[in-house]
């Protein structure tokens, strides 16, 4: 049976840092409490795109996975981003059989702590074999992790994937067709590829994700129950308006609220260091650094400048008040 929490709002959960590009604990469980507090999200992805997830290395990952599942457990589902470690530059592509072993590990991990279920990405740094094709190695991967853990698990294809590795709908059914293979969420607003997907798995107990928020109202036209997005963290009271009203049957209302988080995404001049900032002036002692990619440790990581952020906060209430 599909997850509960695999509906609505799913936070693609920012990671906390301090200057020097190390992860801050203290930062994190209050940045988490923040969102807890703000409402509207139905669970949290830990080790998210959105959370930089290619700067990971493994000490990174278990940290995240205990302070998070430890901090969360018992007030909200959570989902760990399980994936092997790979920076995603394609000049360098990881061992297979290492960057396997990560991701089975990684999920055990996951599973041990209290997890509700892991994340994995299409394993596109993982590279065919003589006699293989890359949805060979998509199918795989996925059986590999699935023979590991009983948790969930929800295919990630995340913005800019290699073409070859695009999954179509009859590989997502095949994988759908995997044991404790859920659901996928792919980084896209084609409203014709998420409704050939939706399509194609309608009748399995597999969910589509809509991993563009600005898509939401047409993943809800084709059958997509929850969305990932910056809008999850920044603005999911807006993102919740779309999908109770198009419930609802006020299609209007839901264009509009779906116009309202399109415009945030549009204006927004950068979402991890806005909502950090935000947090701090709502009194959360978050810091509002990230990492470069492929940089774990860099000073001097700037913040918004003060008429961005202002101008960005007068929106972003302006736009919520609607809502909330």
């Amino acid at each position: 049976m599909t997850p509960e929490y695999l509906r609505g709002c799913i936070a693609p959960v920012f990671s906390a840092f301090d200057e020097a590009g190390r992860m801050d604990e203290r930062g994190q469980r209050q940045f988490l409490d923040f969102l807890l507090e703000s409402g509207g999200v139905s669970a949290y992805f830990l080790r998210s795109g959105l959370g930089q997830m290619y700067t990971f290395d493994a000490d990174d990952v278990e940290k995240m996975a205990r302070v998070g599942q430890q901090h969360l457990e018992g007030r909200a589902p959570t989902l760990l981003g399980a994936a092997g470690i790979w920076d995603r530059n394609r000049r360098r592509y990881p061992d297979a059989k290492v960057y396997t072993e990560q991701a089975v590990g990684f999920s055990r991990l996951a599973q041990e702590l209290g997890f509700d279920g892991v994340v994995h990405t299409v394993p596109e740094g993982l590279r065919p074999q003589a006699g293989e094709t890359p949805h060979d190695v998509v199918l795989g991967y996925f059986e590999s992790v699935s023979r590991a853990v009983e948790i969930p698990i929800v295919i990630y294809q995340p913005p800019g994937t290699d073409p070859a590795y695009v999954l179509t709908p009859e590989v997502a059914l095949l994988l759908a067709a995997i044991p404790n293979v859920v659901g996928m969420k792919a980084s896209t607003s084609d409203a014709a590829y998420i409704c050939d997907i939706c399509s194609a798995t309608s009748d399995r107990d597999f969910v589509f994700i809509t991993g563009a928020e600005t898509a939401f109202y047409a993943g809800l036209c084709a059958g997509s129950p929850a969305v990932i997005g910056q809008g999850c963290c920044i603005n999911p009271q807006i993102l919740g308006a779309v999908q109770s009203r198009f419930d609802q049957g006020d299609l209007e209302g839901a264009i509009k609220a779906q116009a309202s988080a399109n415009l945030l995404v549009r204006a927004c001049p950068d979402p991890q260091r806005f909502l950090k900032m935000y947090a701090a002036e709502k009194g959360y002692a978050v810091q509002p650094f990230g990492r470069s990619k492929g940089i774990k440790r860099r000073k001097g990581v700037h913040m918004l400048t003060k008429d961005a952020y202002n101008g960005f906060k007068r929106l972003l209430e302006t736009e919520l008040s609607r809502y909330t």
